[in-house]
């Protein structure tokens, strides 16, 4: 009966110590993305996009407990490619 009580009583006191240990100011994530389109066709137009994998990186300060500022940018280079009957249009976005 004893430790029926005390184990989740000492869980809650060691979960409760190891989050007021982790109090930062500040914080930087780096993060992968991914863009994966589907080629389309129709009219006698076909479009290809490649799929292609991009960064993000974010920056967080926290003011106090309760407040905290953040800053993100993320980057991809996505190009698609129209395929006409009488050329090839290329349009980087």
């Amino acid at each position: 009966m004893k430790w029926g009580l005390f184990v989740p009583l000492a869980s809650i006191l060691l979960f409760t110590i190891a989050a007021t240990a982790q109090e930062v100011r500040n914080e930087v994530s780096v993060q992968g993305t991914g863009f994966f389109t589907k080629d389309s066709n129709g009219n006698g137009i076909s479009r290809t996009t490649t799929k292609t994998g991009g960064l993000e990186v974010g920056y967080r300060y926290h003011i106090n407990r309760w407040l905290s500022a953040e800053a993100n940018y993320g980057f991809d280079r996505n190009t698609q490619k129209y395929f006409l009957k009488c050329g090839t249009i290329q349009n980087p976005v």
